[in-house]
């Protein structure tokens, strides 16, 4: 008989039901969706970033008569990551001392072709046959990029 009686509570007990669930599962489900569907209209009018593709050293590399010389021309091609010409960047040439004809730092912005010229470098070499000299390209909204060198052979 106490089995009845145990069973007939647990029946009467209306303080666990699950009625409201669904309705509540409904509303979970239908702002997460709504959210997402903010999330993705936002993401939607990311523009896909802008980079600089290519630095390409087009001349040849630098051959020194002894240690030093101060006539040398290098000749870079800028290009952003779909290979179109880089009008504006800015270049500077770095290390080995090198310096432009007025003794200040050797730099120059591209042209509309994507070409920056140097002309009339003073470059020394120190202690070793070949060195290098970093190309530092950089823009505004494409980034930098140092990773391209032109070789300095005495």
């Amino acid at each position: 008989m106490r089995r009845k009686t145990y069973l007939m509570r647990i029946n009467r007990n209306r303080k666990g039901g699950i009625e409201g669930l669904p309705l509540q599962l409904m509303i979970v489900i239908i702002i997460a969706t709504m959210g997402t569907a903010i999330l993705v209209g936002w993401m939607g009018n990311i523009d896909t970033p802008k980079s600089i593709g290519m630095v390409e050293v087009v001349s040849d590399d630098i051959v020194l008569d002894g240690n030093s010389t101060d006539s040398a021309v290098v000749d870079i091609f800028v290009a952003d990551q779909n290979g179109n010409p880089l009008k504006g960047a800015t270049v500077v040439l770095s290390g080995l001392g090198i310096t432009a004809s007025d003794g200040k730092t050797a730099h120059t912005v591209t042209d509309q072709q994507g070409y920056a010229h140097f002309d009339g470098l003073r470059v020394t070499l120190r202690g070793s046959e070949i060195g290098f000299i970093t190309v530092n390209v950089s823009m505004s909204e494409y980034g930098e990029n140092n990773n391209t060198r032109v070789a300095v052979i005495a």
